[in-house]
């Protein structure tokens, strides 16, 4: 008998309903058909469906388990309709996993459809004008509530921002400081945003040729610019471009630009970052793909060599720690300072301007409170090696009764040797 299809990465939550106590299971690539709700026993088949099990292993372990047999036709239909919602790694899955691709590369822009990452969904009309409209104010209101001691650059070059990539509410002091320093610099013709790979399937550096589509109107991609990065690095950087369909680390900062800005006068380049801080670092695990010190060094050069102003944007989140992200602990004032001196530490070594030293940091403690962007970091301060960096802000958007916290950081970065072009 063939093995069954393996359970693709889901996130599952135990909840009330009706009484009774089932799981909530999700896919959070967004690639399956929605959340589905499972009783524990059907959990528990979930979780066997490892690739390696067939019907009969199942059933055996089914009935080890809980003392009785699972019928078989009633595991075989609960097998279909995870097949059927896109859930196991099968070849239907494949299929409209080919389809989706194909749909994304044949089409000319990267549409925003989520914005329950902006905190507003309950807030907004119908009617993308509407939609527009209550974007612009609550990205306003945002940024009104900047605190940054530096508002201005001097007479220096503004070359770089750290900014969060949390949902605007919880990220709300950090974009405040961050882009509060840009609306004071002089609009740039191109802003390269690099972000987390949070979902996707590519083990190295990403971009996308997509235009960006929000409500508040569409940002062209420097395709040549893009072109041109690649050459250099040898490496296609397209190849996992469907990655960038349910990421929301550039979306995020592209908003905001648009608000600052007006979505038709400026010119991005997205990329998404891989983790440096495994066994591999700066290299992709699977040896596909550009190492990502290659990617910050090269993108640093063309920058340089290139007459158009250029300002890099890293969506940039610290550290994932509760009982969300497995500490099994409380999020006492004690473990939250601890959390902030670690970060703290990190962060300074980014600031000045010891790239190397931020990521051997956090990979010499394992990453113990799970710093996600580290990849985008990383690659912003190589890219910038020279230029002087600023703190702005750190904050801790704590969750009480979740008892989950992620950090940020709002920082910039200046380019000395030049004047604003």
């Amino acid at each position: 008998m063939r093995p069954l299809p393996k359970l693709r990465p889901v996130e599952a939550f135990p909840i009330e309903h009706g009484g009774q106590r089932v799981f909530m299971v999700h896919d959070p690539t967004g690639l399956a058909d929605g959340p589905i709700t499972v009783s524990p026993p059907a959990m528990y088949i979930l979780l066997t469906l490892d690739g390696r099990k067939d019907l009969d292993d199942i059933r055996e372990a089914f009935a080890q388990q809980f003392g009785q047999e699972v019928p078989e036709q009633q595991l075989e239909d609960l097998v279909s309709q995870l097949d059927a919602a896109h859930y196991l790694d099968s070849e239907a899955f494949a299929e409209h996993y080919r389809a989706l691709v194909e749909a994304y590369r044949n089409g000319t822009a990267r549409v925003c459809r989520d914005l329950s990452a902006y905190g507003i969904e309950e807030s907004i009309p119908s009617g993308d004008g509407e939609v527009g409209a209550a974007l612009k104010a609550v990205i306003g209101q945002m940024l009104g509530a900047c605190q940054a001691s530096v508002v201005g650059g001097n007479g220096r070059r503004l070359v770089g921002l750290i900014a969060p990539h949390l949902d605007y509410a919880r990220g709300a002091p950090c974009y405040a400081d961050a882009y509060g320093v840009l609306a004071a610099a002089k609009p740039t013709g191109r802003v390269v945003i690099l972000g987390t790979n949070h979902f996707g399937r590519a083990t190295s550096v990403v971009a996308t040729s997509k235009d960006f589509q929000t409500p508040l109107g569409t940002t062209r991609t420097d395709r040549a610019f893009l072109d041109a990065l690649a050459a250099r690095c040898g490496a296609d950087l397209t190849a996992h471009e469907f990655d960038h369909v349910r990421e929301h680390s550039v979306e995020l900062q592209v908003m905001i630009l648009q608000h600052l800005w007006g979505a038709g006068n400026f010119e991005i380049v997205p990329a998404l970052c891989h983790d440096p801080c495994g066994p591999t670092g700066t290299a992709p695990y699977d040896g596909q793909g550009v190492d990502l010190r290659q990617f910050a060094e090269a993108l640093g050069e063309l920058i340089r060599a290139d007459d158009t102003p250029t300002l890099i944007v890293a969506g940039a989140d610290l550290s994932h720690v509760g009982r969300r992200f497995g500490d099994d602990r409380e999020l006492t004032p004690k473990f939250l300072s601890d959390v902030e001196r670690k970060d703290r530490g990190a962060v300074d070594e980014v600031v000045a301007g010891r790239g190397d030293e931020f990521v051997r940091a956090l990979a010499a403690r394992d990453n113990s409170t799970r710093v996600c962007s580290a990849g985008c970091i990383y690659a912003l301060r190589t890219a910038l090696d020279g230029a002087q960096g600023e703190l702005l802000r750190y904050h801790q958007a704590v969750d009480e009764p979740s008892g989950t916290c992620v950090t940020c950081c709002a920082a910039a970065f200046w380019d000395d040797g030049e004047t604003e072009r």
